[in-house]
């Protein structure tokens, strides 16, 4: 029994593991002014959702949502587990989230730390390890997370989607999402310190009823890739950008900083 209950422990901690992505999802991304929602917060693969974080206000550097009015701080508000939380809009347009996490740090063999690199698109960094010899050394990682999401109140749209962040790793629309419909280009853009984010691998996730699928994308000399909205349901927009560590690195010898922009199509 002892051997059943640890074979079963390894594989949820194994599913877990490779759950890499954090994103907002409400419960519904269009809604009527003045209707209330949940906003969860959720770690899975991909779309696939594997558990619900509380907020963890100890873990969060920022969180606000924006508006064509004003920004609205929200950290202040929350509890320790202040996820879910609610919101309505009594306004019709467009409400913009952004919540960032502060660093955390995570030890991965060198064989599963490789994996995970090119699974996210990253041999940039397979090729530097190799190249400093460092290809069986275990990864040492300290990372960030930068996570937004859009919603759209009533049937007016605005400019709210230009706003930024101001984050170290920034995903953002060049276009409203929600003036798009299904077989539209969408287009977006990526900057980490405020410049452009060149030629690093972006993914779209979409999940649609029970339907899940993704698109592999790049970004392109200005930071900028479109994606084809083939498909209704919620979007999930998603990269991972790495670097050698620069300061405080006696726990790091990577750090890494995760980009998510959830939406919604209909």
């Amino acid at each position: 029994m002892r051997k059943v209950f640890f074979l079963i422990f390894i594989l949820l901690f194994s599913r877990a593991a490779l759950a890499h992505e954090y994103w907002l999802e409400p419960d519904k991304f269009f809604l009527a002014p003045n209707e209330l929602i949940v906003v969860r917060l959720f770690v899975g693969e991909g779309l696939k959702k594997q558990e619900e974080r509380p907020f963890q206000r100890s873990r969060t550097a920022a969180f606000s949502y924006f508006s064509l009015e004003a920004i609205t701080e929200l950290k202040s508000l929350m509890t320790e587990a202040g996820l879910p939380f609610y919101f309505t809009g009594a306004k019709p347009g467009n409400y913009l989230f952004a919540i960032e996490r502060k660093p955390a740090y995570i030890k991965i063999d060198a064989q599963k730390f490789e994996d995970y690199l090119r699974e996210e698109g990253m041999e940039y960094i397979i090729d530097e390890r190799k190249k400093l010899g460092e290809s069986a050394k275990e990864g040492r990682e300290r990372y960030s997370r930068f996570i937004k999401m859009m919603l759209q109140v009533g049937e007016s749209r605005d400019t709210v989607f230009k706003r930024l962040a101001g984050s170290k790793l920034e995903i953002s629309a060049k276009e409203n999402p929600y003036a798009k419909k299904i077989g539209d280009t969408l287009e977006f853009w990526v900057t980490f310190d405020k410049k452009p984010l060149a030629n690093k691998t972006v993914f779209a996730d979409n999940r649609n009823g029970e339907a899940m699928a993704s698109q592999k994308l790049q970004t392109d000399a200005k930071g900028r890739f479109k994606v084809k909205l083939d498909q209704k349901g919620i979007w999930l927009i998603r990269l991972v950008v790495m670097q050698r560590c620069q300061k405080d690195c006696a726990e790091a010898d990577w750090e890494s900083f995760w980009g998510a922009y959830s939406f919604g199509v209909k």
